[in-house]
Formats: structure tokens, C-alpha cells, sequence
């Protein structure tokens, strides 16, 4: 009987290579920097192919014989740094042409496991398009979503239930830590569950930020998060659900407006601020008379709020005050372990908190700007009231990221609109909104080259961290238009750039 081995099926441009559009000449490859020591870890357990969709082939951009020559050339280049790619598939039609052999068609896929005697259910595919995951869906392997190429511009059309990564190298490390996959989740969330019955807490993901979760009714737990956090205990937490039912016994009434934004944005980025029943400890809502309260959109993090049997009381699973975490990676970086288990969903899908909004009182008041913006919530309530943290009088909040100072590297930050006057210093990181012909002496990264506030918001803290760990005497970012998600980002990079007097309580 012969032992069926497990592969890597890879898409080509947009996550081996940047993607150029229609590629035509080999001098043109640019590769990822991650992409050759990603693909050295797999192989070490995988068999790696590539399976490319061109049709450009199909629509006269570009002949059969250069797309052939490219793939030479880039196998060339892989071979020469010890990574050998099996086989590269490619399909030259136009979707118009109802090829077997396009991607999502899992036609290569299962041709592969023919020739190759391969285990496609313990084989993944990475790309960069929901059709890359697909693919692996129809062919019972498992498809992991890159960030990179066109990643960030069809996210939307990718089901909540996907992992997705913010380079190769991110998916690579998850690939090898989970080599079951889906099963290698569940066991985790059930882990996770066992551990909040018990009083333990649990680092999850979210589609906002990961959080650090705790049974909402279990006060000593629940102390232990502010403990680990060095969290001031006069800052509430946000108590995830998994189904509306779960929300009535926290409060005392679900107004018809409340009743109205949960059927629009849960799950989602959006927590509510409402009149707390008896029930919630006092310790999760600071002492206030309300509590926040939302569903998130993550498949996991309710799967593990189900299977908890209980609100799961939670805050961003960092150090307080400091960028919050979007990987399972940051939150190890920054917990170093003060948390019984971390379940590891890949990278978080809005990267930024979510929206609070408070509803106890008569308008709605935004607290914080977040993952539902302000022009959507109005959709619904007509009319709206903005909270500014300079006007806050006394040390009690109704709810987290309200403070003037929060989300902070330990690299000093500055938030500006012209970053020009920076390119010179070669001691300055620069967080730029999109694409600039200016030219840095320092390292400057950019959170969306065509100026989307959906893939800038997602990379932001990534960002924020890769310059806080370089060193630098100074981060400075351009300011992004302030409407819709450009709102959050402000809010975040402004709340950054305040500096607190020394051992100032809110900056643990």
C-alpha cells in the first residue's frame, strides 16, 4: 500500500511574485520578500506545486511560450535558493471559455493527486483570490488567503469562515504549527472552551483584533485579564456573544433603535453601549450602569463562545495601552504567555477595533470610531452624537478606547499631513496613507498603494509594529481622509501619538 504524500498547491502572481498585471518578460519577476525561505520551511513537509491562472494567454496579451519562459525563469531562481517546485500548472483560457481547468475547477489539483499519489486532505492551497480557496474546497485540501497581490481588493468576496494572512511567510508558519488544519482549530477552540468553564483565559481572534477572554460571570477570571493586561480597573471590557438571546439577560431593555442596529451589523464591528442588568459583575463594566456588548463576525470566536456557554468577557489581547494585536504572533509578543490557550485564526480581517456606540441615553453617542462607520450607523438612527475624550470629566469610561492616549508603540509617534519633510531622516519610519512619489532615506510603508481605507485599516497595526521593532527615534504617518474607516485610522494614529507623563497609569 503506498503512502500518499501532502502538497502545496501555490498560486503564482500575487503571492510567489508582486503582481505586474499581464507579465510578459522574466527582468520583470519581482519576488516577495519572504516568498523563498516561506516555501524552504514547506517543502521540508510538502510537495509544492503551482497552479496559475493566465489568460492573458486566452485574450492575446501575452503568448503560451512567454508565460512558459516566465516560469522558467522564476523556477530558475527558486531552484538556485534550494526550493524545487514539482510541477507548474497553468491554465491559458479565459473564464468565458468554461474551461475544467480554471481556477476554482480543482481540475490540476486532482490531476496532481494522480500523478503524484497525493493526500489532497492533508494538502493546502495559498493564493491571493477566493477562487484560490475554492479551488482547495472543491478538492477537499484546505485554502489559506493572502493579503498580498490583489488580497485586499476581493476580501469582501471571501466567506467569514476563511483563515487569511498577511504575507506567505505568516501562512507558511501556520501550515506548519497546523498540520490538520480545520480538525487542528476545533481541537483548539474546544481547548479554549474547557479552559473558560474552568476560569482560565483564552487569546481568540476576531475580525476587529485578537481578544483575551474570560467568562463574564466569573469574577476572579475576569481580574486576572486586568491583571495580565496591567489593564486600570476604572477601563470596562466588551462582553462578546454569540447569538442575540445571549444579550437579553445582560441588560435591563433592548431598545426598537438597538433591536434595529443588531439585525444590520451583527455579526460584526459594532458594540453597544446599553442599560446593564443586575446579572454583569461590576468588574467587567467598571462600576457603570451599562455594558458593552457586541457579536463578532469571526466563525471562531463564536464557535468558541458556544461552546463556552457564556458571554466571554474580553479586551484586546495586548500589553495595555500599546498596539493592539491583529496576528496570534503579536499577542505571544506582547502576553509572553499569560493566557492558558491561544487559538491562532490567522490575521484579523478589519484590523481596528470596533465601533462603540451607546445607546443608554437619549441620542446615540459614538464613543469610538471602528469597523462600522459613522455614515452607516446614521442609515439607521437618522441622527448622531460625537464623544471627544478631551471633554471626558473624571476616571470612569462607559466603555474601552476611550482614553486620549492608547494604541501606542514604544516608538514615539506623530500623526501629520505632509510627511515630505521627513524623507531625509534616515532615523524615521513613515506610515504613509497611499502611494507617494516622494523618495525616504528611512524605512516608509505603505498601508493601501491605491488609497483604500478597508486594506490601510487592515494593515495598520501591522504596520505600526514592524516600525515600533527597527529601532527608529521616530514614527511619523500621514493622516488618512477622514470619512468612513479614515475616521478609525485617525482615531487610532492620534490616540498613538499622544505621550502620557512619565508612569502615567493609562500607558502600562
Amino acid at each position: 500500500m503506498h503512502h500518499h504524500r501532502s502538497a502545496i498547491f501555490l498560486d503564482r502572481d500575487g503571492t510567489l511574485i508582486e503582481d505586474a498585471g499581464v507579465l510578459c518578460k522574466p527582468e520583470d519577476i519581482r519576488l516577495f520578500p519572504d516568498t523563498v525561505d516561506a516555501l524552504r520551511q514547506l517543502q521540508k513537509n510538502y510537495l509544492l506545486f503551482v497552479v496559475t491562472n493566465q489568460p492573458g494567454i486566452a485574450n492575446g496579451l501575452v503568448t503560451a511560450s512567454q508565460v512558459a519562459e516566465i516560469n522558467k525563469s522564476l523556477d530558475g531562481i527558486l531552484s538556485h535558493e534550494g526550493v524545487h517546485v514539482i510541477h507548474w500548472y497553468v491554465c491559458p483560457h479565459d473564464r468565458k471559455d468554461l474551461c475544467q481547468c480554471i481556477k476554482p475547477n480543482p481540475a490540476f489539483l486532482l490531476q496532481a493527486a494522480t500523478d503524484y499519489e497525493l493526500d489532497l486532505r492533508q494538502s493546502f492551497v495559498i493564493g491571493d483570490h477566493p477562487h484560490d480557496v475554492l479551488t482547495g474546497e472543491a478538492a477537499g485540501a484546505f485554502g489559506l488567503y493572502l493579503l498580498t497581490g490583489h488580497g485586499p481588493k476581493h476580501l469582501d468576496e471571501l466567506p467569514q469562515d476563511k483563515l487569511i494572512f498577511h504575507t506567505l511567510g505568516d501562512a507558511a508558519g501556520w501550515i506548519l504549527k497546523h498540520p490538520n488544519a480545520g480538525r487542528d482549530i476545533t481541537c483548539d477552540i474546544q481547548l479554549g472552551a474547557q479552559a473558560i468553564c474552568r476560569g482560565g483565559l483564552v487569546a481568540f481572534p476576531t475580525e476587529t483584533v485578537y481578544g483575551l477572554g474570560a467568562d463574564v460571570f466569573n469574577t476572579a477570571a475576569v481580574a486576572r485579564i486586568f491583571e495580565v493586561k496591567k489593564r486600570p480597573l476604572h477601563n470596562p471590557l466588551i462582553v462578546h456573544v454569540s447569538e442575540q438571546r445571549q444579550v437579553k439577560p445582560l441588560v435591563t431593555h433592548i431598545s426598537k433603535t438597538a433591536q434595529k442596529l443588531m439585525e444590520r451589523f451583527w455579526p460584526g464591528p459594532l458594540t453597544l453601549v446599553l442599560p446593564k442588568a443586575d446579572l454583569v459583575p461590576d468588574i467587567v463594566t467598571a462600576g457603570n450602569s451599562t455594558v458593552a456588548v457586541r457579536m463578532p463576525a469571526n466563525k471562531w470566536a463564536r464557535e468558541l463562545i458556544t461552546l463556552s456557554q457564556t458571554p466571554v468577557a474580553a479586551p484586546s489581547a495586548n500589553a495595555f495601552g500599546r498596539t493592539s494585536p491583529t496576528t496570534a504572533r503579536h499577542v505571544e509578543d506582547q502576553l509572553h504567555g499569560g493566557y492558558d490557550v491561544l487559538i491562532d485564526g490567522g490575521a484579523c480581517r478589519v484590523g481596528i477595533e470596533s465601533t462603540v456606540l451607546s445607546l443608554a441615553g437619549g441620542m446615540p453617542l459614538l464613543l469610538r470610531p471602528g469597523g462600522v462607520s459613522q455614515e452607516e450607523i446614521v442609515e439607521i438612527t437618522k441622527a448622531i452624537e460625537i464623544f471627544h475624550p478631551q471633554n471626558k470629566i473624571g476616571k470612569r469610561f462607559e466603555s474601552p478606547g476611550m482614553m486620549l492616549s492608547h494604541y501606542a508603540p514604544s516608538t514615539p509617534l506623530r500623526l501629520v499631513d505632509d510627511v515630505k519633510p521627513y524623507a531625509n531622516r534616515s532615523d524615521v519610519g513613515v506610515i504613509l496613507f497611499q502611494n507617494s512619489t516622494i523618495c525616504f532615506e528611512s524605512p516608509a510603508f505603505v498601508l493601501s498603494p491605491g488609497g483604500d481605507l478597508r486594506e490601510a485599516a487592515a494593515n495598520l497595526y501591522q504596520v505600526m509594529r514592524k516600525l515600533d521593532a527597527m529601532g527608529l527615534s521616530l514614527i511619523v504617518a500621514q493622516r488618512a481622509p477622514d470619512n468612513g474607516l479614515g475616521a478609525a485610522i485617525n482615531d487610532r494614529l492620534n490616540k498613538a501619538a499622544v505621550k502620557s507623563p512619565p508612569n502615567c497609569q493609562n500607558r502600562a
